[in-house]
């Protein structure tokens, strides 16, 4: 009975997905609703068996926040086949990827944007530039990664970090900002 339930669950949860506006693969698994939104011209590609924990229920260290996908004006998120996001909030105005098996802890932000021109209510242009991570990065629960970010293959990003450049493959890296430690 318990399997019927969470198959009924993720349908729900696919369903809801692509309800928002992203494209999602059926062998996805989608607990819980979370949060998507999709502007003009953009996209949201949720990969093969991408796992979204999304409710209090799917993961112990999920506060009770929704995962947020948000894609801003002609903005990509695209989440590769195996990876997993937990209650964590991807926001890209340009384009963010997450590489095929790599995982994303609870609480998460992943942003390619200053949000707001810097400093506030100034005639600068929003600072935009995509973030990129790689295959079988793990990024540890309440990390930050900003924009122009790219993390290489099999990198280790440590819990509650801060990262604001370039992680080479294999690294482990943690602290604010990240920097390698092994």
């Amino acid at each position: 009975m318990k399997s019927l339930v969470l198959a009924i669950f993720r349908l729900c949860g696919i369903l809801w997905c692509r309800a928002w506006g992203a494209q999602v693969h059926p062998s996805a698994l989608i607990h819980g609703f979370p949060r998507i939104v999709v502007k003009s011209g953009a996209s949201v590609i949720i990969g093969p068996r991408v796992t979204l924990n999304a409710s209090i229920w799917s993961n112990p260290f999920n506060d009770g926040r929704r995962t947020v996908l948000f894609a801003g004006p002609d903005a990509a998120i695209h989440l590769d086949e195996d990876s997993g996001v937990s209650a964590s909030r991807i926001i890209a105005h340009q384009s963010i990827r997450i590489g095929r098996g790599s995982l994303i802890g609870a609480g998460c932000l992943l942003t390619d944007s200053d949000m707001h021109e810097i400093p506030l209510g100034s005639a600068n242009s929003v600072r935009v530039s995509p973030i990129s991570i790689g295959e079988g990065v793990f990024v540890g629960a309440h990390t930050t990664i900003l924009k122009g970010v790219e993390i290489a293959d099999h990198a280790v990003i440590g819990a509650s970090s801060v990262v604001t450049g370039k992680i080479p493959s294999g690294t482990i890296a943690a602290g604010n900002p990240a920097r390698p430690i092994r």
